[in-house]
């Protein structure tokens, strides 16, 4: 397996995006390809370790660029994601990333999904509302509220949440509305709560005690589920 990086640009109107693109490069092509949303943060390390362990199950991963710039500051990065959470330019920026990656030679077109995490998890939410065609969408802690909720015929594949049951951002009624949104959108979702687990359970640096913390046994079983996801929505 030789996995391999590079920064690709693309667009959202003039908005001049960079987003990283990971995969093996001895495997065959095209493949599945993955839009992966970071967390408020942006593309950092962390995220680009993320997209090698999703490129490892055997596909191209987009890490997108949602904001146009890299945050150099958790205040920084907290102001560019609240000035972009709920707006239209959000949906369209996650549309933009899945071009860019259904375009590329290495991506089988027909077969794409998304998986996000924390602010990231969000915006695949969004973009599955979109009526995007992806395949499986997978939000691993992140929030399920929504300003725009999905209508019948929206959600084109399957939806994966995997919740910290008691992350202190996302409330039972915020759970207990979701629910009601997909069944009501007739989508196939799956809402998964980790017990005992909170925020960022997969990201190792989470060191906020009872609001985001490392889950090494809940982060390992998270990521078999989604790939057990994926890996059946695209047979």
């Amino acid at each position: 397996m030789n996995i391999t990086q590079k920064e690709i640009s693309y667009y959202c109107g003039e908005t001049r995006l960079c987003g990283v693109l990971v995969h093996d490069a001895d495997g065959q092509c095209p493949r599945p390809g993955v839009v992966l949303a970071p967390n408020m943060m942006g593309i950092t390390t962390s995220n680009i370790g993320q997209a090698i362990r999703v490129a490892k199950e055997g596909y191209v991963v987009l890490v997108a660029d949602l904001y146009g710039f890299q945050p150099v500051s958790a205040e920084q990065a907290s102001a560019a994601m609240n000035a972009l959470k709920d707006t239209d330019e959000e949906r369209k920026r996650m549309k933009a990333a899945l071009q860019a990656l259904a375009a590329d030679p290495l991506t089988d077109s027909l077969r794409l999904g998304a998986i996000g995490f924390c602010y990231g998890g969000h915006c695949v939410l969004e973009l599955a509302r979109s009526g995007a065609p992806l395949r499986a969408t997978v939000c691993i802690h992140g929030t399920l509220n929504t300003q725009r909720p999905a209508a019948s015929g929206d959600i084109k594949g399957q939806i994966l949440v995997l919740n910290g049951a008691d992350d202190p951002f996302v409330s039972p009624e915020q759970m207990a509305q979701f629910s009601h949104e997909m069944a009501s959108a007739c989508a196939g979702f799956q809402l998964v709560n980790y017990a005992g687990a909170v925020h960022s359970f997969t990201y190792p640096q989470a060191d906020v005690p009872g609001r985001m913390e490392y889950n090494e046994t809940v982060s390992n079983h998270a990521f078999r589920t989604a790939f057990n996801v994926m890996d059946e929505a695209f047979l």
